[in-house]
């Protein structure tokens, strides 16, 4: 499924750490002791603890620039098209084309663990329902504050199924990565269909069919 402006549910930054002052007032060669001594499990103990973290992009942001262009380079990936020819089959074939959906692979399960951080905006700024059924930014920050574990659970499962497509990638195999399009698919309309446009009005067929 393609969004094309609001993108609030398929979304940083941390401060580096300085050195005191006061540290640069030690000896150079204790300095060096003090260097020496520190192990890899010492200075990743020494870190900024993950409350330093501070979100920058909002989620409709990282929808736009990220997310949703990751997707496609997914959903894109594997296409069968109809034209007067017959039907064109297009799948990656190179090792550069492979790389390339990987790399829209990668970009898109990284994004869904930045989904989950605390205190993301919805928007940068304040913006309307963009449609009939949808909500406005404001009630779309309630409906997540009120149900965080839900939101947290469908960005989980968007890594989830962002795994099984990299599988497939590496694996090279075009069939299974369109299943695991195909639950991309399933889990962005779930999140869409909860938090961003839960009203939808969905017109009838023309005749009356269904």
């Amino acid at each position: 499924m393609k969004t094309d402006q609001l993108k609030p549910i398929r979304p940083s930054s941390s401060a580096p750490a300085h050195l005191g002052a006061a540290q640069w007032l030690l000896p150079f060669g204790g300095m060096v002791g003090v260097m020496c001594g520190c192990s890899p499990g010492n200075l990743t103990a020494q870190s900024p603890a993950a409350t330093s973290l501070r979100p920058i992009a909002s989620i409709q942001e990282l929808m736009q620039t990220q997310i949703d262009l990751a997707a496609d380079g997914i959903w894109d990936a594997v296409e069968s098209d109809v034209t007067r020819r017959g039907v064109e089959e297009r799948q990656p074939r190179t090792a550069e084309e492979w790389a390339a959906v990987r790399k829209a692979n990668l970009t898109l399960v990284e994004a869904t663990n930045l989904l989950q951080l605390p205190g993301r905006l919805v928007g940068s700024k304040p913006f309307a329902a963009e449609a009939q059924g949808a909500l406005d930014s404001g009630q779309i920050t309630e409906r997540i504050a009120a149900d965080r574990a839900t939101f947290d659970g469908f960005a989980q499962a968007l890594r989830e199924a962002g795994l099984q497509a990299l599988a497939a990638v590496d694996a090279k195999d075009p069939v299974a990565l369109v299943r695991a399009g195909g639950a991309l698919d399933e889990v962005c309309e779930g999140c869409h269909l909860r938090f961003w446009y839960p009203n939808q009005i969905i017109p009838a067929l023309p005749g009356g069919g269904k």
